[in-house]
């Protein structure tokens, strides 16, 4: 019997041939994003989750208001040795650092591999579970020897057995001391160990705050109170480097992958969350137009339910018959989206990053989606199984699915099309500096052929300006922080933390940067002049602040002798931070080279460059930035976010548009007699393609009011995460609305025309 409800099933999906292609499509389409979008969300929410004890490891960090995202994992290296020596709460504690994402690793004769380097001692190794699996520790303790991990021992040599091996690490060869375990998943992970001796002379130094500290708290113990405890240490203490405990917070490792100051973060874990939800809608698309077609059917197949149920079927039957159907679609789009899922998964992961088994969890979502369309369908099924089944709300009920599919594809679009929006605003919006056309050297040495270079660089016929002897804006440079006081401060008010950066009128000019009020600091005008930006106007709370004295760092007295326009060089969800200019400091070194090129040579720029160096300063070492491309890469998550919700809507729009076709063809099929009728007494084709059109399009209206409130809403949270912010103005719901109604009419005309254009006669004989 199954058999044979199967072949029933088979045969009506294919008299509806293109009904049953866009729907298996689209379900198929959307059960891979979201099982695509939940395989990459379980993967970000698991990093270091492995360890032993992995929910009391947290990650040391400070309140930083100069750092982007205001906060900064960079301490000194004693402070694991006091947190573990002075609170007994921490029952172990590890210092480490990472100076590059990425060293260069070769061996002679082959090219050279960019791997992440570490430096490290026993605590972090015991901390983490790290293994010696051969050789010994002597890497821990010399800057000759370094460590590889397994990993990266067989990408190299293909094999383990790499001791007294020797590597060229950043142009200095070391020999292989051991091979160690890798350290899988984690936001800590890395390549090799190496510069043991370097990385130990600083245990005892508290000036450089360039290490990472990672702890572990006993079990039972609060981060919250410890932080207290912390605080209440540094308040009594008279060390003044001691104090920085009362600036330690902890945050568990679980949350260091979406922390503001993870570069590695390739897109935030709301946008997955979108992402995800985009997929499901998707499918709830597919299937609101999959059950629309089903039922629109059944009224047409009414006199075969009725002849089967005459010649003996039992409703029993009737009701195996039409789930089988129904079900067998369900059950293609599962087959297909599990045929993209692996046709798709090796793009997926060298976009993503994201490794595991998509497929174990991918069938739980499949089922998932085989339970949701049997829930929708029983209460329908059960209905015209009876044998009175109630057709006169049959209509009402299509049309509420069609107003469903409208709504989700007026909702996708809109989201879409103002997350370009947004995105091209950012791109291309005033951010009160110029960044385009312009390039930075931002690392290089050794310096001696510095001059020379810079010479060489000048002469090239496509460098327009050459700029020594100054930071750049992007990448940033180094800053600091300032507190600042002046006469009448309102009590109460307190600014210790203000950022504070170097800026000159050349500087200024360079960048195209603006003032709001006063004069630019003139070159080598010294100490006694500054400038603020109008960020820390506002805070310091002055409506003229030009003339005016005041006291920053280390009690130093300066006048304000202009305002400078806020700059906005940090990712555009991090809002403008109080900045004090001054035009030189002895903690800056200006050694940057800032270049401003003609439009569209880049290409050329970076071409020539590296060839310049590649010939003549091979020993040079140095990093050119195109800083437009710098900026940009603040919106790699949005821009992978549109990709992603793009392809989304347009499978949701193209689903939409041939589920409306499918049903008005199903609807003329039902209704020829009408039409028929309707020709007959005198109605012209413009008429019925009108009864037609109003029908629908004033199922798009509807749709249309409640989709775009719903959109407005998401939409505007969405946007107040950031600084700058596209306007959301009437015309965009208008072109929207629009574009969509053409669609509709598209769809509508076409089938209808043909239907409209029949003889009557002949359709009312067939009847």
């Amino acid at each position: 019997m199954i058999l044979h409800y199967l072949k029933i099933a088979w045969r009506n999906l294919l008299k509806y041939r293109m009904q049953t292609a866009v729907n298996v499509v689209g379900i198929a389409v959307g059960f891979a994003c979201f099982a695509f979008a939940n395989l990459w969300m379980r993967y970000e929410a698991s990093f270091d989750s492995r360890y032993e004890a992995a929910d009391r490891m947290y990650l040391v960090y400070t309140e930083q208001p100069i750092k982007a995202g205001g906060l900064s994992p960079n301490v000194p290296y004693p402070t694991s040795t006091l947190l573990k020596q002075e609170f007994p709460e921490v029952e172990a504690a590890c210092a480490f650092t990472r100076y590059t994402k990425a060293d260069k690793l070769e061996l002679e004769g082959q090219p050279e591999v960019e791997l992440p380097s570490i430096q490290l001692d026993s605590c972090f190794m015991n901390l983490f579970g790290i293994r010696v699996l051969a050789g010994t520790n002597d890497f821990l303790y010399t800057n000759g020897q370094i460590a590889l991990t397994e990993r990266t021992a067989r990408r190299l040599f293909g094999t383990t057995d790499v001791l007294g091996r020797t590597v060229v690490y950043n142009d200095q060869k070391a020999t292989v001391s051991a091979v160690v375990s890798d350290l899988p998943h984690s936001n800590f992970s890395f390549g090799f160990i190496c510069e043991g001796a370097y990385f130990r002379k600083w245990q005892d130094v508290w000036y450089n705050a360039g290490f990472e500290v990672v702890i572990r708290l006993a079990p039972g113990v609060s981060p919250q109170a410890l932080e207290e405890k912390f605080r209440a240490y540094a308040e009594q203490t008279d060390d003044r480097y001691r104090k920085i405990t009362g600036r330690l917070r902890l945050m568990p490792l679980s949350e260091v992958r979406q922390a503001p100051f993870n570069e590695e973060r390739l897109v935030s874990f709301s946008y997955l969350v979108l992402f995800a939800a985009a997929g499901g809608l998707v499918i709830l698309c597919s299937l609101f137009n999959h059950l629309a077609l089903f039922l629109s059917r059944m009224d047409i197949r009414r006199r075969e339910l009725a002849l089967r149920r005459t010649c003996g079927s039992s409703g029993r039957g009737l009701f195996a018959m039409l789930t089988t159907e129904y079900s067998l679609l369900v059950l293609l789009s599962g087959f297909l989206g599990f045929v993209l899922v692996e046709l798709l998964q090796p793009s997926f992961q060298r976009l993503s990053g994201v490794e595991g088994n998509v497929y174990g969890e991918s069938l739980l979502y499949f089922l998932m989606v085989l339970a949701l369309s049997l829930v929708l369908l029983l209460p329908f099924v059960f209905r015209y199984s009876s044998l009175r089944p109630e057709r006169r709300q049959s209509g009402r009920r299509l049309k509420v699915m069609v107003g469903l599919q409208l709504f989700i594809s007026l909702l996708a679009i809109f989201c879409t099309v103002v997350l370009m929006k947004q995105l091209n605003y950012l791109q291309h919006t005033d951010l009160g500096w110029e960044r385009r056309n312009i390039a930075a050297f931002t690392f290089l040495y050794p310096d001696n052929a510095k001059d020379e270079i810079v010479d060489r660089v000048r002469q090239m016929p496509f460098v327009s300006r050459v700029l020594t002897d100054y930071t750049g804006l992007l990448p940033e440079g180094a800053v600091a922080a300032t507190s600042i006081d002046w006469e009448g401060k309102p009590e109460g008010l307190e600014i210790k933390n203000m950022r504070m950066a170097c800026m000159d009128d050349t500087l200024a000019s360079f960048y195209g940067i603006h003032l709001a009020a006063g004069k630019f600091i003139r070159p080598n005008s010294g100490r006694g002049e500054i400038m603020l930006n109008e960020s820390a106007v506002r805070v310091m709370g002055i409506a003229n602040p030009v003339g005016m004295t005041v006291t920053y760092r280390d009690k130093r007295q300066a006048t304000i002798i202009g305002v400078v326009r806020d700059l906005h060089i940090t990712a555009p969800t991090i809002p403008i931070q109080p900045t004090l200019y001054v035009c030189q400091t002895e903690w800056i070194a200006h050694d940057d080279i800032l270049l401003k090129y003609h439009e569209g040579a880049w290409p050329e720029l970076r071409h020539r460059v590296d060839s310049l160096f590649a010939k003549d300063y091979p020993e040079v070492h140095y990093r050119l930035v195109n800083v437009m491309d710098e900026y940009n890469a603040y919106l790699k998550a949005e821009t992978l976010l549109l990709r992603l919700l793009a392809f989304v809507s347009t499978v949701c729009i193209l689903v939409s548009a041939f589920g409306i076709f499918s049903m008005i063809t199903l609807s003329c099929e039902r209704r020829r007699k009408e039409v028929a009728i309707r020709k007959v007494n005198g109605a012209r084709v413009g008429d019925i393609l009108g009864l037609f059109a109003r029908e629908y399009l004033l199922l798009l209206a509807a749709a249309a009011v409640v989709a775009f409130p719903v959109g407005y809403v998401l939409m505007k949270r969405w946007l107040e995460s950031y600084v700058e912010q596209t306007p959301l103005s009437w015309w965009l719901y208008a072109v929207i609305f629009l574009g969509m109604a053409l669609l509709v009419a598209l769809c509508i005309g076409w089938r209808v025309w043909r239907a409209a254009n029949e003889n009557p006669a002949e359709v009312v004989k067939r009847e």
